[in-house]
């Protein structure tokens, strides 16, 4: 068994990955209902149990991830966050000239695109987009050094969020 292969056993003996159905939890509205702070802390947590250092380079990555999942991904729910939202979402969609209140994601807040909740749900698509967003600091190799088990799989592993489809393909030796 190669190194990491043994390091990857070793992991996932101490903390053992979500897996639910990903197309219907997509970790976007999981990311998007549960407090920032309990998912910090969770990474915090489980980081310590498999004795991993989080720098200030992985909880740029972290971060990104995360508040990438909450504003450039959809959810299948519309994601009311009360009834005067959405009665005030319902409203609006009979008047064109009415602001609606789920409407506030510009798209200069998403620069890498949007992602639907099933295209939320591949290892591969989400991979993407973190390549574009860290290719100045060296792209895939930054990644990796940072998460040699993948920054996907990783993430999501720390976080307890549901695996995402085809973020570990043993078979081509990739991980996302």
């Amino acid at each position: 068994m190669t190194d990491v292969a043994t390091e990857m056993n070793a992991i996932l003996g101490k903390l053992a990955p979500v897996v639910l159905p990903p197309a219907e939890y997509p970790p976007s509205a999981i990311v998007r209902d549960t407090p920032r702070e309990e998912l910090l802390d969770r990474i915090r947590n489980n980081a310590s149990k498999i004795d991993m250092t989080l720098t200030d380079d992985h909880w740029d990555v972290i971060n990104f991830v995360l508040d990438f999942y909450v504003h450039c991904c959809e959810a299948d729910d519309p994601g009311y966050v009360s009834q005067q939202v959405y009665w005030k979402y319902v409203d609006c969609s009979y008047d064109e000239n009415c602001e609606n209140p789920l409407d506030q994601i510009d798209e200069k807040d998403c620069p890498y695109g949007k992602l639907s909740a099933t295209e939320a749900t591949n290892g591969y698509r989400v991979y993407r987009i973190l390549l574009k967003a860290f290719a100045d600091k060296g792209g895939k190799k930054h990644l990796y050094r940072l998460f040699p088990l993948g920054p996907l799989f990783t993430i999501h592993l720390l976080a307890q969020l549901p695996r995402l489809r085809h973020d570990v393909d043993p078979h081509f030796g990739t991980a996302y």
